[in-house]
């Protein structure tokens, strides 16, 4: 199964800024982000990207597949298409996989892109560089003991100050 991280990041390599407010994203970062849900049919995030989403913001209504990494597992959903669930990333790809996803994309954050990197089971990122720094908040990546290297595939300027720039995955070093 292919996987995607597809994130905004500030100019300095942070996914959130301190507030957890998504007040700093481009319109055609949350274009891109729509399109990708609605293509792989299958988002993967955790609990805090959940929380702001949830309910009116989630990319998939009433079909495809969202699972959510996290420890409340009992907590009520708010829609039928997501899963909350502590299992592995392994787990995971093999529970979507069940489903008939040949793809799917991981959204945010932090801890949930450290697993599936760290898990080795990462093709792409794709990375939406908007014109902000954040003194304080949420790197990309925290404190995995991981090295990753990775290839541009493609670089696309989407509005007069944001980047994407995409990134096939080499390897990962443990």
């Amino acid at each position: 199964m292919k996987i995607i991280v597809y994130l905004a990041t500030s100019a300095n390599g942070m996914i959130s800024n301190n507030r957890n407010v998504p007040d700093w994203l481009s319109q055609e970062y949350g274009q891109g982000f729509m399109a990708i849900s609605q293509r792989t049919q299958a988002v993967i995030m955790g609990k805090t990207t959940y929380n702001i989403l949830s309910p009116d913001y989630l990319p998939l209504k009433d079909s495809g597949s969202l699972v959510v990494l996290t420890h409340d597992t009992k907590a009520t959903p708010s829609q039928s298409n997501v899963l909350l669930t502590s299992d592995s990333p392994e787990k995971i790809i093999a529970q979507l996989a069940a489903k008939g996803h040949t793809e799917a994309v991981i959204i945010g954050g932090t801890q949930t892109v450290d697993a599936f990197v760290k898990a080795g089971l990462v093709n792409e990122i794709i990375l939406v560089v908007e014109p902000v720094l954040f003194g304080k908040g949420l790197p990309l990546v925290n404190e995995a003991d991981f090295e990753c290297k990775l290839s541009l595939s493609d670089v696309k300027k989407l509005n007069g100050n944001t980047v994407q720039l995409h990134y096939e995955v080499k390897n990962i070093l443990i």
